[in-house]
């Protein structure tokens, strides 16, 4: 709200412009989450919208002008937030058992990504608007340190699937026929990628 406030419109207006990104978020998150989910992809369907985010953070703080700035914010919440949704299910993919490490997992990545609600109200001082420099660079640098996250995240499941293809152990991988549906079992277990 306090970015969208240096729009230049009256509190109520600028509460109403607040709405919009975060309704599309829920749209493309939700598209976004079934297309990966349907399709079995990850890594796309996290860093796509990050380069959406990233583009985003760099038009806010490069201009003044109400319209870009708009887009900008118009792509910011959903870039962001699409990608983490799918995040959250190659993190669970990857670490398929056993469930007490992928819970820790789990909750470990909510903390950290959670932490950033320490220091983001700091980030965003009325001295800085409209263009919020710092906080648009600290945005971009951390989707961009997400999106070198996941390519290396990919990069090794890429690398333990090619040690299944050779038949070799791979921890925590599901082995045929041991909880996994009869479809799936005759395929083999591999990693989402």
């Amino acid at each position: 709200c306090i970015v969208v406030a240096t729009l230049g419109y009256s509190k109520i207006i600028s509460l109403c412009l607040t709405a919009p990104p975060y309704c599309l978020a829920v749209i493309t998150a939700f598209l976004n989450a079934l297309h990966a989910d349907r399709t079995g992809e990850r890594f796309f369907h996290i860093t796509i919208p990050l380069l959406f985010a990233v583009a985003a953070f760099i038009l806010a703080a490069a201009t003044t002008s109400t319209a870009p700035r708009y887009v900008a914010m118009m792509l910011m919440v959903p870039g962001v937030y699409t990608g983490y949704v799918v995040a959250l299910a190659w993190i669970s993919n990857t670490i398929p058992r056993p469930p007490a490490k992928r819970a820790a997992a789990l909750a470990g990545i909510n903390a950290i990504s959670n932490a950033s609600s320490i220091y983001a109200s700091y980030m965003y001082p009325s001295s800085a608007g409209p263009r919020y420099v710092v906080a648009m660079s600290v945005n971009c640098a951390t989707a961009a340190l997400a999106i070198i996250m996941a390519f290396t995240l990919r990069m090794i499941l890429v690398r333990l699937n090619k040690k299944l293809d050779r038949g070799e152990h791979v921890e925590g991988a599901v082995s045929a026929g041991q909880g996994i549906p009869g479809e799936a079992a005759k395929k083999g277990f591999r990693f989402l990628l």
